[in-house]
């Protein structure tokens, strides 16, 4: 994992970075929420809740996940680096009217 992608994030995006990691790789692999809660030691509800971004997933429940599959890690990074693009597709940008030819000439 790359550590300086990470140290640079706001926490809520590395929790809301974790949920969707975490998602894609149950829908990928064709886990449920019980299956998961299992491996982290956490009950089904508990589960949704992380996926669902209601409740921020503990350190050592993300720990335990990326001990089973080390594959979350790289979907963490990889949808960091989504987050920043969609932060940076929603700036406004600034533009400003080209000069015409007769304002260039004066």
């Amino acid at each position: 994992m790359n550590a300086s992608i990470i140290i640079d994030k706001e926490c809520e995006a590395i929790q809301a970075a974790m949920a969707v990691a975490l998602l894609q790789h149950k829908n990928a692999n064709g886990l449920t929420y019980e299956k998961i809660g299992k491996v982290i030691e956490r009950e089904k509800q508990s589960v949704q809740q992380y996926v669902c971004g209601t409740t921020e997933m503990p350190a050592s429940c993300w720990l335990k996940a990326v001990a089973k599959w080390p594959e979350l890690a790289d979907r963490l990074i990889h949808n960091l680096d989504e987050a920043e693009k969609a932060f940076r597709a929603r700036q406004r940008s600034l533009s400003l009217p080209m000069p015409s030819p007769d304002e260039l000439a004066a």
